[in-house]
């Protein structure tokens, strides 16, 4: 009997284990059937990194350490997002294990076009440079330009791949799992240079003690490094910007300071060091001088784009302007002398030709005269501007009014007939008579038609049009004559 206990108290507790497994897992689902996926995970964001790109990140013992680590403890503490790692393999399987859903973001990468597809990104929060390494004996190269036919090692999957498809589609690229394996095909002869950040390069020869590699130029692009975050995910994206915002310059030097230091205690080797530590700072400085110098430039060109801008806008304005008034009057915005000759030149060789016929109507507002001298010149004004939108409401769209002078205006109307002109007159002048101008000032006019007859000279036309609107005024004024 007292062994048989042991068994049944066994039996029990492995009951009481099941009961509340099962009892656990009804509630989880629950929770995740009634609950957004950052609640139902207590705002618990699944994370992959690069496990091998030291100083920035890397995995050592199944731990998250380097820069991103850092920095995702502060943006923990500032939003209150709880950040669970989901290790990988390489930089590559990172990516995969993102796109199908094992990982919700990435803490730290550049953002490029095809990133995008996939990803949304948060503010930047660690900038960095990059630079060319080569062995000893390779000339200094300066930049990208310079590399010619050299063997370039480039880790696949970084947006550094991606930037010299664009721009260096020629280079005589090789393709490596790492920033490790490219300092290492250096190293070996398999590759003339590598391509890479600065600070983790630094990390690694130091780390394995490479003092036969140098910086053998600097590269022009820039790493600007963000948090990627899945699509499906870019609603936590505002938090994170806000947390990354409110990172303090002290904070981000300290970790800047922890991470891009020189442990000169565990090198034996210190003229490699100081060389090697004497080009690095070289080249942060030109780097330094040449980013700020870009960004001043940029400033400055972005400047003058502006003024040309705004310059060529208000040239076009001018230019605009200038031909409108070439061809109107700037009191009525009536067409002006100088536009009626041109179109009356051109009405003339076609008539000529016996394509078409047209009537010319002279206008002018009676006793005008006594309008200036009763009610001033702004009067006057007043009335011939609202005459000439009386004009341009009441004349065809192929008639051309114009201001010929003082109260004088001339309507050009082609493919028209003496009657068909006269007939049009007489809406104007219901027209006038129908509105209420400034001042309540009664106001007619009289009118002067011609129809231009065969082989008549354009001059001829017109004169006969004139005397027309004389015998209206001598008439009585407010009628129509032809001439």
């Amino acid at each position: 009997m007292s062994a048989f206990l042991p068994d049944v108290i066994k039996i029990i507790v492995k009951t009481v284990r099941c009961l509340l497994l099962w009892q656990r897992t009804l509630f989880c689902t629950g929770l995740l059937l009634t609950t957004s996926p950052l609640q139902a995970d207590n705002n618990e964001l699944r994370y992959c990194i690069d496990p091998d790109w030291m100083p920035y990140e890397a995995i050592v013992d199944g731990v998250h350490v380097g820069i991103s680590a850092d920095y995702l403890q502060l943006i923990a503490e500032k939003s209150g997002f709880k950040f669970k790692l989901v290790p990988s393999r390489s930089w590559l399987h990172s990516l995969q294990l993102l796109q199908n859903g094992s990982c919700m973001l990435l803490p730290m990468l550049n953002q490029t076009a095809e990133r995008l597809q996939f990803l949304r990104f948060s503010e930047v929060y660690f900038r960095s440079p990059n630079v060319l390494v080569s062995q000893h004996q390779q000339p200094f190269l300066q930049s990208l330009e310079n590399i010619g036919q050299r063997v370039l090692a480039v880790p696949a999957g970084y947006r550094l791949m991606e930037h010299l498809l664009n721009y260096y589609p020629d280079s005589n690229t090789l393709l490596v799992d790492s920033e490790s394996a490219g300092l290492q095909a250096v190293m070996n002869g398999n590759a003339d240079l590598f391509v890479g950040s600065l600070y983790s390069i630094n990390h690694y020869i130091q780390q394995h003690g490479l003092y036969q590699l140098k910086v053998a130029g600097w590269v022009g692009v820039e790493d600007q490094l963000r948090i990627g975050v899945a699509i499906a995910h870019q609603a936590i994206l505002p938090q994170l910007n806000q947390a990354i915002a409110a990172i303090t310059e002290a904070e981000h030097l300290a970790i800047y300071r922890n991470h891009t230091r020189m442990p000169v205690n565990e090198i034996t080797n210190y003229k490699p060091l100081w060389q090697l530590a004497a080009t690095a700072m070289a080249i942060i400085v030109l780097l330094i001088i040449w980013n700020y110098r870009s960004r001043y430039f940029y400033q400055r060109l972005q400047e003058k784009n502006q003024q040309l801008e705004q310059t060529r806008a208000e040239l076009e304005a001018a230019v605009k302007e200038l031909k409108f008034l070439s061809d109107h009057d700037p009191l009525t915005h009536l067409y002006n002398r100088n536009y009626f000759d041109r179109t009356l030149r051109v009405a003339q060789q076609r008539a000529s030709h016996g394509q078409h016929i047209f009537s010319l109507i002279v206008v002018d507002i009676d006793f005008f005269k006594q309008i200036n001298d009763n009610h001033g010149h702004s009067a006057g004004d007043a009335i011939l501007r609202e005459l000439a939108d009386i004009l341009r409401q009441q004349v065809r769209e192929q008639d051309i009014a114009t201001r010929w002078g003082g109260e004088e205006f001339v309507i050009f109307c082609p493919q028209t007939s003496a009657a068909e002109a006269q007939a049009l007159c007489s809406r104007i002048a219901a027209a006038i008579a129908g509105y209420t101008f400034s001042h309540h000032i009664s106001l007619s006019c009289s009118f002067g038609v011609a129809q231009q007859q065969a082989d008549e000279e354009l001059s001829h036309c017109f004169e006969r049009a004139d005397r027309a609107l004389y015998q209206a005024k001598q008439a009585g004024r407010n009628r129509t004559c032809l001439g």
